[in-house]
């Protein structure tokens, strides 16, 4: 964790128009840091709905990138912001909000310039996904999985260049700890607190006794091979980025690239799970 000075800088602020009906919560996050005097900035496709060219403009002199949406909005923001080198504050439209800090009912209790100047970041770590020369990076994980056919597919595992295993399975996934609410938690893979640095192994439907995950540290690489003649999909956070077959060779590792969490509330992590998945069960 490390402090984050938002002083004279520009706050850039994302929105997903379909989960904010009349862009209300928008409006209120605009309204809230415009009366503190702290400078904003917004996509243009938002400011001109809202009639405020005066604010459109891209981010790379922000200092703060504010979410509004679900997960799945931070997600995609996030690789915007990684490569930034910004932090995120995420204001939860969604159904989870993992990775969102405060709710949009907590706007005019969180947002405020002291909270802002006295905040700090969480880092958390990501996953690089190489094949070939096509690099990805991913927040909650990357899978591997079967497309349109029944058959199951065998996973050929290497740990830091020695064999360890070949799985027969619907597919693999690899997650970060922040990413084991998600895909690894619906897999029966474990849940890892955020702050650690592991990968999670877990195979996808094994047709296995003995198939289960492995947690692993943050310096292990994992390499994956395909067996047989079908192509499969490489995901990374739940979107398609390419198809692989048995000629590819795919890695992932702990990237040196980070995810940067603005932390403003109070709850930890095991509130937040507490909150969003045992009172959900």
């Amino acid at each position: 964790m490390k402090y984050c000075e938002v002083r004279l800088l520009k706050i850039g602020i994302i929105v997903n128009v379909g989960k904010d009906v009349g862009l209300t919560v928008t409006k209120q996050v605009i309204d809230c840091l415009e009366k503190q005097d702290i400078p904003i900035q917004i996509n243009s496709e938002v400011a001109a709905i809202l009639n405020r060219e005066d604010i459109a403009g891209e981010f790379n002199d922000c200092g703060l990138i504010i979410v509004i949406g679900g997960d799945g909005t931070i997600l995609r923001v996030a690789q915007q912001a990684i490569r930034l080198d910004l932090p995120i504050l995420g204001i939860n439209l969604g159904r989870l909000g993992f990775l969102a800090d405060i709710e949009s009912s907590e706007i005019s209790k969180y947002l405020t310039k002291d909270n802002l100047l006295n905040a700090f970041v969480e880092e958390r770590m990501i996953l690089q996904t190489t094949i070939g020369t096509d690099i990805f990076y991913g927040i909650n994980e990357v899978s591997i999985i079967r497309a349109n056919t029944s058959r199951i597919t065998e996973f050929e595992i290497s740990i830091n260049q020695e064999a360890f295993d070949t799985f027969p399975a619907d597919g693999i996934l690899v997650s970060t700890p922040i990413g084991t609410t998600g895909y690894n938690l619906s897999a029966g893979g474990p849940i890892v607190v955020p702050n650690a640095n592991n990968l999670i192994l877990t195979p996808i439907c094994p047709h296995t006794l003995y198939g289960r995950s492995l947690v692993l540290t943050q310096d292990d690489v994992v390499n994956i091979r395909i067996h047989g003649d079908e192509r499969l999909s490489l995901c990374v956070d739940g979107v398609e980025q390419m198809k692989v077959s048995q000629t590819n060779s795919i890695e992932v590792k702990k990237s040196l690239l980070s995810i940067k969490l603005l932390k403003l509330s109070d709850r930890d992590f095991f509130r937040v799970f507490a909150e969003k998945i045992f009172k959900r069960s």
